[in-house]
């Protein structure tokens, strides 16, 4: 979440004080984010659970990590298929995406935006000897952005901060870097809370404003699993009290009705520890009985509350259980859209709030690549994110059953190792030409059409 301050605060520049004040308050959200991380990487509020030793009973800790499932399958859902960008003069920027992969870029920060509800991303000029524009995703545990108290939130700067260790991997302090509208400042400080910045350099930077964006999961700013955790944890806590069960169950006592082991705990110790080796129980012929006492299991009723609690996950997740045997009864694309409808109204929220953030990035890359002499115009940008869903496709021989003509452009577009579909076409129209001229040269025609005679020629 991004930190408000009042823009009169930074007048005369970004104050020491004003930079340790926004990190206090970025370290107090720390302890919600640690634990939605933790129930993502699977450290789940169940292997927290004391052991009762003294009873010897079994303590199972189970984990059914929900939450990484409902991330991935969001994520995917969502993210899976590369964004498509289109306008008339933004060449420039699809051509710097592709130098830094931006679609694994993409897929790195939606997974942030499902876990911590957030994510953000930093901009920077690469050290090559002809630097070019770069953007990383940093994890929100460690970079905050501060804007102003206006209704439309203008970024005033962003702080990232991390550990500084030693040669033995001591923390010795924390480095800081204050990026603002210009320039791009460092600090050190020794303690996380302290207000004694050393400053390390100052640099300036010609991306025309905050090179930091923050990307929203959604209005409340929550990850796409958050308030399911107490579901989970009760999914976890039902089935390892069910495995201890069982334990319980092969570990049943022996009711012995009539007979006596022994006079003290020693000799009582020996017949048990004999009966366990041999296997064989000895009773007297009248009064005497021997059974197992076993606690009775309903698992009928274990099942529904375990097939219950997971339906809620889901439901209320808006992610769908997709290895549910009814889930893929039928398998039409339009069918599975119905199924998927919950995920698609979850995917609508994400999309929006994303797609805000590219347009941000896109402003910050027309900035700097104009800087650098190139022409860019991202004002009729279009932005296009596709679900990665199986949809029911016409084969070419429907189509053509049909009377229906596909231009060769489209066809090519279908193929999923064609990249790029322009170039493509180039190559095909290449490789058309030096075949009708092999064709020509083997039937004797000229390879060349003949130079036309000027008037010049004809007088002479």
């Amino acid at each position: 979440m991004a930190i408000i301050r009042d823009k009169s605060l930074i007048e005369n520049g970004i104050p020491v004080e004003l930079i340790a004040s926004c990190i206090k308050e970025h370290q107090e959200g720390i302890i919600r984010l640690n634990k939605l991380d933790e129930y993502y990487q699977g450290k789940h509020a169940i292997l927290e659970r004391p052991s009762d030793e003294d009873k010897g009973l079994p303590n199972n800790k189970l984990v059914a990590n929900h939450a990484k499932y409902i991330t991935d399958i969001a994520t995917g859902y969502v993210f899976g298929k590369p964004i498509k960008y289109e306008g008339e003069q933004i060449e420039a920027i699809t051509e710097a995406y592709k130098a830094i992969d931006i679609v694994s870029h993409d897929s790195e920060l939606s997974k942030d935006l499902s876990v911590f509800g957030r994510g953000l991303e930093l901009y920077f000029m690469s050290s090559d000897e002809e630097p070019i524009p770069k953007v990383s995703v940093i994890d929100p545990r460690q970079i905050f952005l501060v804007v102003d108290d206006t209704v439309e939130y203008k970024s005033m700067f962003g702080v990232h901060y991390y550990e500084k260790r030693d040669i033995d991997n001591k923390v010795i302090g924390f480095k800081v870097f204050v990026y603002s509208e210009t320039s791009v400042v460092e600090y050190f400080i020794k303690k996380i809370d302290s207000k004694d910045f050393t400053l390390i350099d100052d640099i300036p930077h010609y991306w025309g404003a905050v090179p930091i964006t923050e990307f929203l999961n959604n209005e409340e700013e929550q990850g796409d699993f958050e308030q399911q955790i107490s579901l989970i944890d009760a999914y976890n806590l039902l089935q390892s009290d069910r495995v201890n069960d069982k334990e319980q169950l092969v570990d049943a006592l022996l009711k012995v009705v009539g007979v006596s082991f022994g006079d003290d705990e020693e000799e009582a110790s020996k017949t048990a520890a004999m009966i366990k080796k041999h296997r064989i129980l000895e009773l007297p012929e009248v009064g005497a009985d021997a059974d197992w006492l076993v606690k009775q299991l309903n698992e009928a009723q274990v099942e529904i509350l375990k097939d219950s609690i997971q339906s809620d996950i889901h439901e209320f997740s808006m992610v769908p259980n997709l290895t549910d045997e009814n889930f893929a009864s039928n398998s039409s694309g339009v069918a599975m859209k119905y199924k998927l409808f919950g995920l698609e109204q979850l995917a609508v929220i994400k999309e929006r709030y994303f797609i805000q953030g590219l347009r941000k990035r896109l402003k910050l890359f027309a900035n700097i690549l104009t800087v650098k002499a190139k022409a860019v115009d991202i004002a009729g940008a279009l932005i296009t994110m596709t679900r990665n869903l199986p949809e029911n496709e016409a084969t070419l021989q429907e189509l053509s059953a049909l009377g229906i003509e596909v231009s060769n452009e489209t066809l090519l577009s279908q193929v999923p190792f064609v990249e790029d579909v322009a170039e493509e076409m180039k190559k095909v129209q290449l490789q058309q030409g030096e075949r009708l001229k092999q064709q020509q040269s083997a039937f004797g025609f000229p390879m060349d059409p003949p130079e036309e005679v000027t008037d010049d020629e004809t007088e002479e």
